[in-house]
């Protein structure tokens, strides 16, 4: 009944629940027109939500540019799974120009709030010099902030750095 009455975090709600299919049919094309609505409100997680889809090509035409702008417009509200989209779009050259500062910009934002794909991504872009200094002890840094949070990528990529002595103390255990 909110959202349909206009209310923002109810529309983003009955997005994902059709997106999902909780407790309904899942219908990309209905959980699309509902972010749609919350996300020309200014919700942040529905304007992600519709980036996700237009990268996806989900419910909607695959489409990188209009990615590229709901991600933009979710993450400069302070949404990290936008900035972080967006950190790939850059690194990868996905719909946009390859360009490995944004892509550390916007990894860098979305790592500063605890987002373990992006702490990894900075600890690969640290490790492999991609745009900055190569720096090991940065990357390891990078990479025991994501381990810490469970990340196996991360974890594999520290048992890497001591195993070969880069920036830290050769150890085998």
């Amino acid at each position: 009944k909110a959202a349909s009455q206009g209310d923002a975090h109810a529309q983003g709600n009955l997005g994902r629940t059709y997106q999902l299919g909780i407790g309904v049919k899942q219908d990309s094309m209905k959980a699309f027109e509902w972010f749609l609505k919350a996300a020309s409100q200014g919700h942040a997680q529905a304007q992600g939500s519709l980036g996700h889809m237009y990268q996806t090509g989900i419910g909607v035409k695959q489409d990188s540019k209009n990615a590229r702008d709901w991600f933009l417009k979710a993450a400069s509200q302070g949404d990290e799974k936008s900035q972080y989209q967006l950190g790939c779009l850059y690194y990868n050259g996905d719909g946009v120009k390859q360009d490995d500062i944004k892509a550390f910009d916007w990894f860098l934002k979305a790592a500063s709030q605890g987002h373990a794909n992006s702490q990894h991504r900075l600890g690969v872009i640290y490790y492999k010099g991609e745009g900055v200094k190569q720096d090991f002890v940065k990357a390891r840094e990078w990479y025991l902030k994501a381990a810490s949070q469970g990340h196996a990528n991360s974890q594999h990529r520290l048992g890497v750095i001591y195993y070969k002595g880069e920036g830290v103390k050769q150890d085998f255990v």
